[in-house]
Protein backbone atom coordinates (compact mmCIF):
# COMPACT_ATOMS: atom_id res chain seq x y z
CA UNK A 1 0.00 0.00 0.00
CA UNK A 2 0.90 3.53 -0.98
CA UNK A 3 1.32 6.25 1.93
CA UNK A 4 0.36 9.94 0.57
CA UNK A 5 3.95 10.70 1.22
CA UNK A 6 5.23 7.97 -1.12
CA UNK A 7 2.74 8.89 -4.16
CA UNK A 8 3.32 13.14 -3.32
CA UNK A 9 7.07 11.50 -3.91
CA UNK A 10 6.51 9.61 -6.75
CA UNK A 11 5.12 12.35 -8.11
CA UNK A 12 8.60 14.19 -8.64
CA UNK A 13 10.08 11.16 -10.85
CA UNK A 14 9.63 11.43 -14.45
CA UNK A 15 10.49 7.98 -15.32
CA UNK A 16 8.37 4.23 -15.27
CA UNK A 17 8.73 1.79 -12.96
CA UNK A 18 11.17 -0.02 -14.52
CA UNK A 19 13.57 2.88 -14.50
CA UNK A 20 12.75 4.04 -10.81
CA UNK A 21 13.37 0.54 -9.33
CA UNK A 22 17.11 1.04 -10.77
CA UNK A 23 17.52 4.36 -10.04
CA UNK A 24 16.74 2.86 -5.72
CA UNK A 25 19.28 0.54 -6.78
CA UNK A 26 21.63 3.10 -7.78
CA UNK A 27 21.44 4.96 -4.85
CA UNK A 28 21.39 2.19 -2.54
CA UNK A 29 24.62 0.76 -4.11
CA UNK A 30 26.73 4.10 -3.32
CA UNK A 31 25.15 4.53 0.13
CA UNK A 32 26.65 1.38 0.84
CA UNK A 33 29.66 2.33 -0.94
CA UNK A 34 30.35 6.34 0.27
CA UNK A 35 29.36 5.64 3.74
CA UNK A 36 31.50 3.25 4.96
CA UNK A 37 35.00 3.44 2.97
CA UNK A 38 37.81 4.71 5.66
CA UNK A 39 36.13 2.81 8.70
CA UNK A 40 38.90 1.21 10.53
CA UNK A 41 38.79 -2.42 9.94
CA UNK A 42 40.76 -5.22 11.24
CA UNK A 43 40.04 -9.49 11.65
CA UNK A 44 38.52 -8.79 14.68
CA UNK A 45 35.84 -6.55 13.32
CA UNK A 46 35.22 -7.53 10.07
CA UNK A 47 32.10 -9.57 10.23
CA UNK A 48 30.83 -6.97 12.42
CA UNK A 49 31.35 -4.21 10.26
CA UNK A 50 30.40 -5.90 6.89
CA UNK A 51 27.09 -7.09 9.38
CA UNK A 52 26.19 -3.36 9.68
CA UNK A 53 26.67 -2.33 6.42
CA UNK A 54 23.50 -5.12 5.40
CA UNK A 55 21.69 -3.43 8.15
CA UNK A 56 21.88 0.08 7.61
CA UNK A 57 21.28 -0.38 3.55
CA UNK A 58 18.34 -2.95 4.50
CA UNK A 59 16.80 0.18 6.38
CA UNK A 60 17.12 2.10 3.32
CA UNK A 61 13.37 2.80 1.22
CA UNK A 62 12.48 -0.61 -1.07
CA UNK A 63 15.51 -2.73 -0.38
CA UNK A 64 14.86 -6.48 0.23
CA UNK A 65 18.31 -7.54 1.29
CA UNK A 66 21.68 -6.54 1.53
CA UNK A 67 24.78 -9.32 1.45
CA UNK A 68 27.99 -7.51 2.21
CA UNK A 69 31.66 -9.37 2.58
CA UNK A 70 34.98 -7.47 3.14
CA UNK A 71 37.75 -9.02 1.99
CA UNK A 72 41.22 -7.88 3.57
CA UNK A 73 43.51 -9.92 1.99
CA UNK A 74 42.34 -8.36 -1.24
CA UNK A 75 43.49 -4.71 -0.56
CA UNK A 76 44.67 -3.04 -3.03
CA UNK A 77 47.12 -0.93 -0.96
CA UNK A 78 48.04 -3.98 0.91
CA UNK A 79 48.82 -1.30 4.10
CA UNK A 80 50.67 -2.41 7.16
CA UNK A 81 48.71 -2.76 10.14
CA UNK A 82 50.81 -0.47 12.17
CA UNK A 83 50.83 -0.36 16.40
CA UNK A 84 47.31 -0.61 16.51
CA UNK A 85 46.20 -3.57 14.13
CA UNK A 86 43.75 -2.07 11.90
CA UNK A 87 43.71 -0.73 8.36
CA UNK A 88 41.19 1.49 7.21
CA UNK A 89 38.70 -0.21 4.60
CA UNK A 90 39.38 0.43 1.13
CA UNK A 91 37.21 0.21 -2.41
CA UNK A 92 38.56 -3.33 -3.21
CA UNK A 93 37.68 -5.24 -0.04
CA UNK A 94 33.87 -4.51 -0.38
CA UNK A 95 32.02 -7.23 -2.38
CA UNK A 96 28.17 -6.39 -2.04
CA UNK A 97 24.50 -7.12 -3.26
CA UNK A 98 21.41 -5.71 -2.44
CA UNK A 99 18.00 -6.29 -3.60
CA UNK A 100 15.16 -3.41 -4.21
CA UNK A 101 11.66 -3.80 -4.88
CA UNK A 102 9.95 -0.97 -6.47
CA UNK A 103 6.18 -1.25 -7.23
CA UNK A 104 6.69 -5.12 -8.32
CA UNK A 105 9.60 -4.49 -10.28
CA UNK A 106 13.18 -5.95 -8.78
CA UNK A 107 16.19 -5.30 -9.38
CA UNK A 108 18.95 -7.16 -8.23
CA UNK A 109 22.82 -4.95 -8.06
CA UNK A 110 26.58 -6.04 -6.90
CA UNK A 111 28.83 -3.88 -5.60
CA UNK A 112 32.80 -5.26 -6.87
CA UNK A 113 36.33 -4.58 -7.32
CA UNK A 114 37.15 -5.70 -10.96
CA UNK A 115 40.84 -5.83 -11.29
CA UNK A 116 41.09 -5.41 -14.81
CA UNK A 117 39.21 -1.99 -14.49
CA UNK A 118 41.27 -1.21 -11.42
CA UNK A 119 37.86 0.17 -9.98
CA UNK A 120 35.36 -1.05 -7.63
CA UNK A 121 32.32 -1.24 -9.84
CA UNK A 122 28.25 -0.59 -9.32
CA UNK A 123 25.84 -2.90 -11.25
CA UNK A 124 22.52 -4.29 -12.33
CA UNK A 125 22.92 -7.66 -12.15
CA UNK A 126 18.97 -8.34 -12.63
CA UNK A 127 16.33 -6.21 -13.48
CA UNK A 128 12.46 -6.94 -13.52
CA UNK A 129 12.49 -11.02 -12.22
Amino acid sequence: MTTKKEKIANGYFQCNKRERAAFELGIKLGALFHQFIGAPVSEENADILAKAMEKTTERQAYVKSAQVRINLERSKVKKEKGIFEYTTLTEDMIEAKVLVEFDGVRAKGVLKYIEELNYPLMYIDKLDY
